[in-house]
């Protein structure tokens, strides 16, 4: 809230001398004083009556002024990120992100690495997508990070039926990307398979990106050579996932298909076979994706004027008639 024109205020102090030039007259012969006595109250409730239109009049002066002064309430109309950098965040939630060769397993650590990523960029644009068999938004893009972080605490596999449709995730992305006016634009891709689900393949959701100026940073999470898988039994217990002939099912993943991808929308592809090799690629990621500049909100501002002006009106219309009604001389 602010007065857009404050220096009318200056008007408010010639409001006094106006009043002491109006009001003192030059002082008249006292009566006797026993007479004082007498219609002391009754001059007092003359006088007043007498400089009620005065007073009316200096009060709807105060508020003129004030309205002159322009009260304004404003917010914030800006929410694009111009200078900024846009982040969609690609997070596999398949079942093979149970694999336990991160500890507890992969999408704990995911998340966890994911959470401190966000919290160290608290000027950009993050938004979210889950995808396994199918693709889903649960954030858009916000300032708001609170928000995302609470998303991303409420996520965890089995929530979509399962498969990797890493390019109908990418097209997700995109879809939310294209009309970003972000001076850099980016897709976090976290997977730990291979495309196998969805009708846009991950080539084609690449080229989309390249068209539209969109850098995809894949990460391969897990041993490239595979990791046994936590599912669970009918019964609801937690197993390993074997194949027909008893052994261990492993996780797969196509490393060049990430690295494809990645390539063709001028990012880059990281493989990330423990925590700590996770860390380092966010880190290295947060490093070369660092845009420095100044917050600036732009402010759209209401005026309230109104406030002040229609209640002096209404003084002014108030002086008026008591001066034409109550104050006129008969004949």
């Amino acid at each position: 809230m602010r007065f857009q024109s404050v220096w009318f205020i200056l008007l408010l102090f010639a409001l006094p001398f106006l009043y002491r030039l109006v009001v003192n007259k030059k002082p008249a012969s006292l009566p006797h004083p026993d007479l004082i006595s007498k219609l002391g109250s009754r001059i007092s409730q003359t006088t007043i009556k007498k400089r009620l239109p005065l007073y009316l009049r200096l009060a709807a002066l105060v508020l003129l002024v004030l309205a002159l002064m322009r009260l304004q309430y404003g917010y914030v109309a800006d929410t694009s990120n111009r200078n900024g950098v846009d982040i969609m965040v690609a997070l596999d939630v398949s079942t093979s992100m149970n694999a336990e060769d991160f500890k507890p397993d992969r999408i704990t650590v995911a998340k966890d690495v994911l959470r401190n990523f966000i919290d160290g960029r608290p000027q950009d644009r993050v938004g979210l997508v889950i995808f396994s068999g199918k693709s889903y938004l649960q954030s858009p893009l916000t300032t708001d990070h609170n928000t995302v972080l609470n998303y991303l605490d409420q996520i965890h596999t089995g929530m979509i039926e399962d498969g990797t449709a890493i390019g109908m995730a990418l097209a997700t992305c995109v879809n939310r990307l294209k009309d970003s006016e972000a001076k850099t634009k980016i897709i976090l891709l976290l997977t730990d398979g291979e495309n196998n689900a969805g009708q846009i393949d991950p080539e084609t959701a690449a080229k989309m990106a390249q068209a539209l100026g969109i850098k995809i940073y894949s990460v391969g999470i897990g041993d490239p050579h595979g990791a046994p898988i936590k599912v669970k039994d009918p019964w609801g217990r937690w197993v390993y996932a074997r194949n027909p002939d008893g052994s261990f099912f492993l996780t797969k993943m196509n490393e060049e298909g990430l690295r494809q991808i990645s390539a063709l929308s001028e990012g880059g592809y990281f493989m990330a076979g423990d925590e700590n090799k996770l860390k380092e690629i966010f880190s290295e990621i947060d490093k070369r994706e660092k845009t420095k500049f100044k917050v600036k909100d732009i402010f759209i501002y209401n005026e309230y004027f109104a406030w002040f002006a229609w209640p002096a009106l209404l003084l002014l219309l108030l002086e008026w008639a008591y001066r034409r009604f109550y104050l006129r001389s008969l004949p």
